[in-house]
């Protein structure tokens, strides 16, 4: 039960902070659209991603993972898709100054915004799990 409890947790603070960060992804903090939604990524990333892993296990050594994430980006995409929870449109990063490194302000299309989308997701979930 801690297990799923904090599954959900991390999904829904998850797509705060990327809905947070990216422009062109935007979440329903409407209570019963938030669930679903957070249900739908929890479902993704705890339950299809590891039985995808397994599944393509063969193709991943031979691939050195690069299909695995092509898969991902797809995965993602119907989920988003199909169940129409999350708006993910194109959007003008207006750049940023970090610790002198600079990155310029350039567009994002809708196929690189749903893979910033879904990398970010990633990351956050694996990051929590991490330091919980």
């Amino acid at each position: 039960m801690k297990r799923i409890t904090r599954m959900l947790i991390f999904s829904a603070v998850a797509l705060f902070l990327t809905s947070f960060w990216n422009d062109g992804f935007k979440v329903n903090f409407n209570p019963d659209i938030f669930v679903k939604t957070v249900l739908l990524v929890a479902l993704f990333y705890y339950l299809v991603v590891p039985i995808s892993k397994i599944i393509f296990l063969p193709i991943n050594f031979l691939t050195l993972g690069l299909l695995s994430s092509i898969l991902y980006f797809i995965l993602f995409y119907v989920f988003i898709t199909r169940f129409s929870l999350v708006q993910i449109k194109p959007w003008d990063f207006q750049g940023i100054v970090l610790y002198g490194l600079t990155l310029k302000s350039f567009h994002v299309n809708y196929l690189l915004n749903i893979a910033l989308s879904s990398v970010s997701l990633s990351i956050i979930i694996k990051l929590l799990e991490l330091l919980i």
